[in-house]
């Protein structure tokens, strides 16, 4: 399913087959276009970064952008196996277990997606707040934006990944999962610039 597909999707009240993770992907994917353009905006401004920086970052969100479109996409495979594995029969015993375990499988697997899409619109947020008083102050509205649709993105993760955590039984994948969503739900209250160094 294309992601103009999976938006279509998301406008359609009626719909039930897309989940929010995928809206929140598709928030880091618009979060990576409007914070690229205020990068690219940026080029010959002397706003602080020099312009090649300004290029390297546009470019990484580049390809941020093209692996959120295809979370967006795998979110709605993983949330569709969801589904059916909830609908598997559990009248015998041997059902329930084959239920459960398949529970268990596309329950980590939505996860996964969320836990990777999550990351991906973290290091797109830090990107914004690099470029947050370093960059073209006639796109300043756009770039908070962008850094409002990042926010959005792991807020939505984070979401995706509580709810997938009842539905999984390994005690050492849940420890991990609860790990990245802790990670995840830190505020930055500092940005690494694009040389590394932390700044407050």
């Amino acid at each position: 399913m294309s992601y103009t597909a999976i938006l279509d999707k998301i406008l359609d009240s009626k719909d039930r087959t897309v989940g929010g993770d995928a809206a929140s992907a598709l928030s880091g994917a618009m979060a990576c276009g409007l914070i690229g353009m205020v990068a690219r905006l940026s080029i010959m401004g002397q706003y602080g970064l020099d312009d090649h920086q300004f290029i390297k970052l546009a470019e990484e969100l580049d390809g941020i952008s093209f692996r959120l479109l295809r979370g967006s996409q795998e979110d709605v495979k993983a949330y569709a196996g969801v589904c059916d594995a909830l609908k598997l029969p559990h009248e015998t015993r041997e059902e329930m277990e084959e239920r459960l375990e398949k529970i268990q499988e596309t329950g980590e697997r939505a996860a996964e997606i969320a836990r990777d899409n999550g990351h991906l619109c973290k290091r797109v947020l830090r990107v914004g707040l690099i470029l947050r008083g370093n960059s073209n102050t006639n796109v300043a509205a756009d770039l908070e934006v962008g850094i409002t649709l990042a926010q959005v993105g792991i807020q939505g993760a984070i979401g995706t990944m509580k709810a997938s955590l009842p539905l999984i039984r390994d005690e050492e994948f849940r420890k991990e999962l609860q790990n990245d969503i802790n990670e995840l739900s830190k505020e930055d209250n500092y940005y690494e610039d694009i040389n590394g160094r932390s700044q407050h």
